[in-house]
């Protein structure tokens, strides 16, 4: 008897120990995963309480600790991987075998084997025509790149996105930080959802100006590309891999004061381009909700198409209660 999932569902604790569970997660049961993990950046983030009006508040509980160390629970995931028995892919461990002679017992080496052991789960439950998004800092996104190689198969490999942003400039003598990497795999290419995206990006000057707003054809009849105009406007340019989304300013409404917090505009873009209405998109490091958000606002948006449904988990019980607290007051949610 195969179990159903259960959705629209948030989960407190190890994300690990509830993917390992066919009873909450049997296998190919995920349309959609989009994952925005600690990126090892060794630094303690917070929570920021917002007074009245929305003026920032000296207020604030830690939230989580993106350090990570060689321990015995890192010890026991990279035991799990070579274990024959948890079929975990020969690739994979041959490729952490390379990186453990190479990094050693390094933090950066901890945070892999954990991000392997997870995402070895992730693989398993997302559905043959289903997506990956891993969201990830520049510093690691070549390491989880090997990763993700190793266990979807490089061929499903399909983009390296970047999130641009601007912020205020940090002293540094080099070039500013403005970007995040996030790396989008298929289950199997060619099987995979994807919706084209349009209305994000500016037309060229160049081609306003030969061509205006009208859509354009190719002709090749003579051999030779020759464009030509339709008297129907143009949707622009499809979306492509660089998405220039700007942060959330701090005296926003969106801003709930978690600083890791990414804007809903890159996760509906996301779930968009990657879901169809009635998928299912899963987070397993929800933070504060953003996914989720993402998700009910295009419902609310489109309410006559199936709802799209939702699966968060989380290890801190002030995520858990922050998503909570956002889901009653932006969609009536109890």
């Amino acid at each position: 008897m195969t179990t159903e999932i259960q959705t629209n569902r948030l989960y407190f604790g190890d994300n690990l120990k509830f993917l390992e569970n066919r009873d909450y997660f049997p296998s190919e049961s995920v349309d959609l995963i989009y994952l925005d993990p600690p990126f090892n950046s060794n630094q303690t983030y917070n929570v920021f309480y917002k007074e009245a009006r929305g003026i920032p508040s000296t207020a604030q509980i830690k939230a989580f600790e993106d350090t990570w160390h060689w321990d015995d629970a890192t010890f026991l995931a990279l035991h799990h991987i070579r274990t024959p028995g948890n079929k975990s892919p020969s690739s994979l461990i041959e490729l952490l075998n390379t990186l453990e002679a190479f990094l050693g017992h390094s933090p950066m080496f901890a945070y892999l084997v954990q991000m392997a052991v997870r995402l070895v789960e992730l693989h398993r439950v997302l559905k043959s025509s289903g997506s990956l998004y891993l969201h990830c800092d520049p510093s690691a996104s070549h390491y989880l790149k090997l990763i993700l190689d190793s266990i979807f198969n490089p061929k499903n490999y399909l983009n390296e996105i970047i999130w641009r942003y601007r912020r205020w400039p940090a002293k540094a003598a080099n070039f500013q930080k403005m970007h995040d990497v996030i790396l989008y795999y298929a289950k199997n290419r060619g099987q995979h959802k994807f919706n084209v995206l349009y209305g994000y990006e500016r037309l060229a000057e160049s081609t306003l100006q030969t061509f205006g707003t009208n859509k354009q054809v190719a002709d090749f009849s003579s051999g030779h590309r020759k464009p030509g105009l339709t008297d129907e406007e143009t949707q622009g340019p499809p979306l492509s891999n660089v998405w220039d989304i700007g942060i959330i300013a701090p005296i926003s409404r969106e801003r709930l004061g978690y600083q890791t917090q990414k804007p809903l505009a890159l996760l509906e873009r996301i779930i968009k381009a990657s879901s169809n209405p009635g998928d299912i998109i899963l987070d397993p490091f929800c933070g504060c909700g953003t996914t989720i958000d993402a998700v009910e606002s295009l419902n609310k948006n489109a309410p006559e198409a199936p709802a799209r449904r939702w699966i968060g988990i989380d290890i801190t019980h002030l995520a858990i209660n922050l998503i909570k607290y956002r889901l009653a007051t932006r969609f009536d949610m109890g």
